[in-house]
């Protein structure tokens, strides 16, 4: 009996539905904390949340911190959830996104989702989606899921 083929099924999300929240750097104390970035009509909540030290800043319109890697489009923190793979960096907003992009490589059959227009998944660089670097991509997913 033939190995079944894992065939992709996600859902039809674009990048902009996994920007709720980021995976980032604390800047405290390094490790891993949440950026929340939620409206809605009453208001809008842009802050950062460490669990590990209980640090909390709220945004503060113009001002944000250097780093010199991926960052969070409000505090520009680096995000948590990246990493370099044959010079190439790999990245993701949050657990979810990156969980979204494991499941899209893993797949040895990719279908199109919508017929009106692309999802995340499908824009992903090439040297993610390429079936050569399949094994080493997972590895390092699963790597940063770890962390």
């Amino acid at each position: 009996m033939p190995a079944q083929t894992h065939r992709y099924s996600g859902p039809p999300t674009r990048l902009y539905s996994y920007m709720t929240h980021f995976s980032v750097e604390c800047p405290k104390c390094s490790k891993e904390a949440l950026v929340i970035n939620q409206k809605n009509e009453a208001e809008k909540t842009r802050k950062l949340v460490c669990n590990n030290c209980s640090h909390i800043e709220h945004e503060v319109p113009g001002k944000t911190y250097q780093n010199s890697l991926i960052g969070d489009p409000i505090f520009n923190l680096p995000l948590w959830l990246q990493g370099k793979y044959k010079g190439n960096v790999l990245w993701a907003c949050n657990r979810e996104h990156l969980g979204e992009i494991r499941n899209y490589i893993a797949s040895k059959l990719r279908e199109r989702q919508t017929l009106t227009h692309t999802t995340m998944v499908e824009k992903l660089p090439q040297f993610i989606k390429a079936a050569k670097n399949r094994e080493g991509i997972l590895k390092l997913i699963d790597k940063l899921l770890r962390k």
